[in-house]
């Protein structure tokens, strides 16, 4: 299923906010989602397992303390939403140090903040090197505003099915070492964005619907009260 990408992105944030996000951290979806679907990913799968798993309740709406392990949230209860926000504000920090490796908590979506850190990593403009350790990929952001992503070899991604998983989150001198397939780097970050500008975002029509469900919820229902105290023009044509 074709449609823009000004369309997706108001349909994420909608979904967002259906299930009850703050709205900066709705927003802060719609980049990485984006730029998931553009270069190729299932960013709509990631986008609505995240919202999913917060709207049933089986992951937290708040952010993780990366720094206090005494009062963590419990295993497996950490959103990918509020880890990914809460990660690339400590970024902002010099989080991590040169040589630093960090272990983020298991999540239900780690291609979703993996890729909202090597974006928030290029903003930043750093002089290091960052390397993110998703479940089946590799993303490095580098000084000259390149992202790399790199497909593990079979045997070291996660189990077949599984999307949930860990992050390793490390600030290194040096980049990308040659190993793996290159997924994404520059030349073909310009030619994926070059095809949505031309055919727009591919996206599941499943998947789609389900956002819709939960954007949906922002809808006013239909009824005398409704018309006459907030929704739509009221009572009295306004034209």
């Amino acid at each position: 299923m074709r449609q823009s990408s000004t369309e997706f992105s108001q349909l994420l944030l909608k979904a967002g906010r259906g299930v009850g996000l703050p709205l900066g951290v709705a927003e802060d979806l719609i980049v990485p989602v984006i730029w998931l679907q553009i270069c190729g990913f299932p960013g709509e799968c990631e986008v609505q397992a995240a919202l999913a798993a917060l709207d049933e309740g089986r992951t937290e709406a708040r952010f993780p303390d990366l720094f206090n392990k005494e009062e963590a949230i419990p295993s497996g209860r950490v959103s990918a939403v509020y880890l990914a926000t809460a990660a690339c504000d400590l970024l902002q920090l010099d989080w991590p140090e040169i040589g630093e490796e960090v272990l983020l908590p298991e999540i239900e979506s780690p291609r979703l903040v993996a890729a909202s850190l090597a974006l928030s990593h290029r903003l930043l403009r750093r002089k290091h090197f960052l390397k993110i350790v998703a479940p089946d990929e590799v993303f490095i952001s580098g000084p000259g505003a390149e992202i790399i992503c790199v497909g593990k070899e079979p045997q070291h991604r996660t189990p077949s099915g599984r999307r949930e998983g860990g992050i390793r989150l490390s600030a290194e001198q040096s980049g990308f070492d040659g190993a793996g397939t290159v997924l994404i780097d520059r030349v073909k970050e310009e030619r994926f964005f070059e095809v949505c500008r031309l055919k727009g975002l591919c996206a599941s029509p499943a998947i789609i619907a389900q956002l819709k469900a939960f954007s949906d919820r922002l809808l006013v229902p239909e009824s005398e009260h409704s018309l006459k105290f907030g929704a739509g023009a009221g009572i009295v044509d306004s034209d």
